[in-house]
């Protein structure tokens, strides 16, 4: 039978009734197997210092968490941290921390009675520490998180990671999802948490927020085209190496092929080296964008959630108005930054474009000399010549596929930048 027992609980000695081992693991259970739920327009707040240690909060926080202002000030943040969450999640977030970047992640926390709950987290370096806010998640992206982390969780334990070891298999698993660095995945994964919260609450999305995901979404089609092609050449890079061999066999008879080999040759030098850049180009914007993606996303939740702490109570732990400000000041120069990022966006999209157009002019060079190429073939009637202008003609036919769906995309990208350029006034005003 339970015994009445004395115990401390909530900065008060209260009874309360012991249990035995199998009403213990019952409660553990019940815990594990319930989430808190709270309410979409809820954000938490929190400020640490630079050692991670709680010095103020809100009241979302508080009461989610379940644990008194006492047991929270001058506490480890990870006091909330539930036992299920890889270590590679925080290996991540305090490298980047460490190289004063804003950082956003997806986090299981644990309430003082052992239930769990679901927050995205946008963590950003202040003087003296660190500003945290928080929502809940219901976008897509959760369930796969959600999994990841526990496929990850089970390898740190049976393969003994460290935390880098850890971190750098969840960086790989990101990138097989298709978020190529950390940076794509926060554009992308807090952007549609917002998308999604905006419909829970039955209210329409920022409107350049809106705008940099659907940039997000034509640099990710921009980078798999790109790709495309580059595959395509490697599978055929070859072939200006066997029409030489073929024409040295060839003797008199090959010269003309023999100089068309030398040309593709020439040529296909030059495309490689454009792709190259081509490549590059077509990652600098998918960078620029995600990033500013993820900074004016960042501003919107901060300036949200510094209007709510203006509704809350005093408390006599910290100054209320002394953090709202801490959070208008952050979310003004992130603010500023996203502004300055979108112009960063139309000029990697202008060298973009140039480069696309110069792979376009090399790829009318390649259709001259495979025409010349099947002249002089009909001419010799060799079949191994014929395979080769057809593995020629392959790469071309992918070549030109490629960049006219990049041209498309790209036209897409410039009238979302143009979009943006016109509510640059309105963020900077707001």
């Amino acid at each position: 039978m339970p015994q009445r027992v004395l115990a401390w609980e909530g900065g008060v000695y209260c009874w309360v009734f012991s249990m035995t081992k199998q009403d213990l693991s019952s409660k553990r259970q019940f815990a594990h197997d319930h989430e808190i739920t709270f309410d979409f327009a809820e954000l938490f707040f929190s400020r640490t210092d630079e050692r991670g240690k709680i010095r103020a909060g809100n009241d979302v926080f508080q009461r989610i968490s379940g644990f008194h202002w006492q047991e929270l000030m001058g506490k480890p943040h990870n006091i909330v941290r539930h036992p299920e969450m890889p270590r590679a999640a925080f290996r991540l977030l305090w490298d980047r921390l460490h190289e004063n970047k804003p950082t956003g992640a997806y986090v299981k926390n644990r309430a003082s009675d052992g239930r769990q709950y679901w927050v995205y987290a946008i963590i950003t370096p202040i003087d003296g520490g660190y500003l945290s806010v928080r929502m809940r998640p219901s976008s897509a992206l959760l369930p796969i998180v959600s999994q990841e982390y526990a496929d990850l969780l089970n390898v740190e334990k049976s393969e003994n990671l460290s935390p880098p070891q850890s971190a750098q298999r969840l960086l790989q698993r990101l990138a097989a999802l298709g978020f190529p660095t950390y940076d794509t995945f926060m554009g992308a994964s807090l952007t549609a948490e917002l998308a999604s919260r905006a419909g829970h609450m039955q209210r329409p999305p920022h409107p350049a927020v809106a705008l940099y995901g659907q940039l997000m979404s034509a640099s990710k089609f921009l980078l798999e085209a790109a790709s495309t092609i580059a595959d395509g050449y490697q599978r055929h890079r070859f072939v200006p190496l066997n029409l030489t061999v073929q024409a040295s066999r060839l003797g008199d008879a090959g010269k003309a092929i023999s100089t068309i080999s030398n040309n593709y040759e020439e040529l296909s030098g030059q495309i490689r080296l454009g792709l190259d850049r081509f490549i590059v180009a077509t990652e600098r914007v998918s960078r620029a964008i995600h990033e500013g993606a993820f900074l004016l996303a960042t501003s919107e939740v901060q300036d949200e959630i510094a209007a709510i702490f203006g509704r809350e109570m005093p408390s006599p732990h910290f100054n209320h108005s002394a953090e709202a400000s801490l959070l208008r000041q952050q979310r003004n120069r992130y603010r500023r930054r996203a502004v300055t990022t979108i112009f960063d966006v139309q000029q990697e999209v202008r060298n973009f474009a140039e480069e696309v157009f110069e792979i376009k002019r090399l790829s009318a060079g390649l259709a001259a000399i495979r025409v010349m190429g099947k002249v002089e073939a009909g001419y010799l009637e060799t079949a191994v010549l014929s395979d080769l202008l057809a593995d020629l003609e392959a790469f071309q036919d992918i070549l030109r596929r490629g960049l006219d769906d990049i041209l498309g995309l790209n036209d897409a990208v410039k009238r979302s930048v143009s979009q943006l350029v016109i509510e640059k006034p309105v963020l900077e005003e707001l």
